[in-house]
């Protein structure tokens, strides 16, 4: 398995499958980025709710104390203010869709990417949620979400793009095809959410090894590394603490390594390239910025995957610019002086070898 360092690129965005995830009140994501998941799943239910009335039948060795059901969402509980125990799909487009109306600022029924980032500003995100990452964070995650949103790929998210995530959402609750989802099947369908994302984490096991890896699983692991970096615990990276990329100073670990000062030198470029305010310090917030930027530079086939081809050729690519970087480094060599030409006789013919003994030998020594 490949394991990118921030010599190659820093820290980097998840975005959330929307239609693989059960929505909430805010439309488009989810949840915050960073608020903690919802707890563990109950034991799985029947796919056919019981009977009103009836016993649901007991499984054996099993307590009979009964199983709390599944707790409906916010968004159910809001829509169905008359307590009918079921939501309709006019009623549930209708208020996804007050995000998309509150952000479309010019009312002209699409999102540029500047009005869709306010989702991650008060109000529509709460400025006090626990876990929350800071704002910027949160903005160039949101620019990745608009990257996936924007399906025609016009700088908009208009308004039928929206709405075609909002009845995707609502067809995985409504199993029957009545066009309104009732209590049972929004239970059911959170549960089998639960447990897809179980399953989902193990194929995202099983990606890394086969290679592959998610903008989500590259920003993780950046900022795992940039967290050992940071040996004050500060939230940021300075120049000295970063300059332990640029490997031993000196000892048999320095062995076929260019001299220290040179690697240095390409550490620090790399540091400033990512220090973007130029403060001498490198915040999550310019790490997530540049994360972002050498994502999609390395995803060559746009899959929204970093294969391990892909990550060497990011690699090579690199490399190449380390070596241009070294050459500018290296001490000018003098140029080679031209041997003069040995004068040659008139009419081209070689001139007579010298007779007698071999220059510089004492005459009666033959």
């Amino acid at each position: 398995m490949f394991r990118p360092t921030l010599f190659l690129t820093a820290a980097c965005i998840a975005v959330p499958a929307l239609a693989q995830t059960p929505p909430t009140q805010a439309w488009p994501q989810n949840r915050p980025p960073g608020q903690a998941a919802p707890p563990a799943a109950a034991p799985a239910q029947p796919a056919t709710p019981p009977a009103a009335g009836a016993t649901p039948p007991a499984t054996a060795g099993a307590p009979t104390a009964s199983v709390a059901p599944v707790p409906l969402p916010q968004w159910f509980v809001e829509i169905d203010v008359d307590k009918k125990g079921e939501v309709t799909r006019a009623d549930f487009l209708k208020y996804r869709m007050k995000s998309f109306e509150s952000l479309d600022l010019n009312k002209d029924n699409k999102l540029s990417l500047e009005e869709f980032t306010k989702v991650v500003e008060p109000p529509s995100t709460p400025a006090d949620a626990p876990g929350l990452p800071p704002l910027e964070e949160r903005r160039n995650r949101a620019k990745a979400e608009f990257q996936n949103l924007d399906t025609n790929r016009d700088g908009f998210l208009e308004r039928g793009e929206a709405e075609a995530v909002v009845h995707s959402e609502f067809n995985n609750y409504d199993t029957d095809r009545d066009n309104k989802v009732t209590e049972p099947e929004v239970r059911l369908i959170i549960q089998r959410s639960m447990q897809r994302e179980a399953a989902e984490r193990q194929q995202a096991e099983a990606r890394r090894r086969q290679g592959m890896m998610t903008l989500n699983e590259f920003m993780d692991m950046q900022l795992r590394q940039a967290d050992e970096l940071d040996k004050n615990k500060d939230g940021k990276i300075s120049g000295p603490e970063y300059t332990v990329l640029a490997g031993p100073a000196d000892g048999p670990q320095a062995k076929n390594l260019l001299p220290f000062d040179m690697r240095k030198q390409i550490a620090m470029r790399k540091f400033a390239e990512i220090d973007t305010n130029k403060d001498g310090q490198i915040d999550r917030v310019e790490l997530s910025a540049y994360a972002l930027k050498q994502f999609g530079e390395m995803d060559l086939n746009k899959d929204r995957f970093i294969s391990e081809d892909e990550f060497k050729k990011a690699q090579e690519s690199e490399a190449a610019k380390v070596r241009a970087i070294v050459q500018t480094m290296m001490p000018a060599q003098p140029a080679a002086q031209p041997r003069p030409a040995q004068p040659q006789p008139r009419g081209g013919q070689p001139a007579p070898a010298p007779s007698g003994p071999p220059p510089g030998l004492p005459q009666g020594t033959r």
